[in-house]
């Protein structure tokens, strides 16, 4: 991997990356997987010796690597050492960590619980991190939870995207029968969001029969 060639020249002619340096590396290692999972530690230690474990773009970054590379539990890791540090959690921050706590299942869901609570106001009402986190309560066991998280989007006046309908349908579908109406309802957005955005939603997510599996 180029990236990895450029840094390995830095550190070998002691340039000392910075934060934008590790950011970039970080996440080259992501896009490249498990099988980058050592080299991704490797320049976590450099991080720490380096003293920039407290860099909110850094952690963000290292969380996204330790998902992405088959590790969310150092993810996790990762997110409570901010959180010991007094680092305020932002979007990116946020919703990385809930993507991993996906990725780990019903194992994990009492953390999920733990960092919905620990979501500030700031954030209660940002779509992205709301999304994450009704795709966090179905992957974790708790798709009836993922349909709360959307009603309480609706009560606020939280305009769903596409992403939201087809993790609150792909919810509906993990409770079965009796959550049908729902579906029903949340599928039938023609006439707010248009024929065009419908037809994408459909495709993406063969939708209307993916509803009707659940009867």
């Amino acid at each position: 991997n180029k990236s990895d060639e450029v840094f390995d020249h830095m550190i070998a002619n002691n340039i000392n990356p910075d934060k934008i340096t590790f950011t970039k590396i970080l996440s080259a290692i992501s896009s490249l997987g498990p099988k980058a999972l050592e080299k991704g530690k490797q320049i976590h230690q450099q991080i720490i010796q380096q003293k920039l474990g407290t860099n909110q773009f850094i952690n963000n970054t290292l969380i996204q690597m330790y998902d992405k590379c088959g590790e969310p539990n150092k993810s996790i890791e990762v997110y409570d050492r901010m959180i010991a540090n007094n680092i305020i959690p932002d979007e990116f921050t946020l919703t990385n960590v809930l993507l991993a706590i996906s990725n780990l299942g019903s194992k994990a869901l009492e953390k999920g619980k733990q960092i919905h609570q620990q979501i500030t106001h700031q954030y209660k009402y940002n779509i992205f991190v709301l999304n994450t986190l009704i795709q966090m309560y179905y992957k974790c066991g708790e798709p009836s939870k993922s349909i709360e998280v959307y009603d309480q989007m609706i009560a606020n006046n939280i305009k769903p995207n596409e992403h939201t309908f087809i993790n609150v349908v792909t919810a509906v579908c993990n409770i079965g029968p009796s959550a049908l109406e729902k579906g029903k309802r949340s599928s039938g957005i023609n006439a707010e969001y248009g024929d065009s955005k419908q037809t994408k939603i459909d495709k993406q997510l063969q939708l209307s029969p993916t509803i009707y599996l659940c009867n």
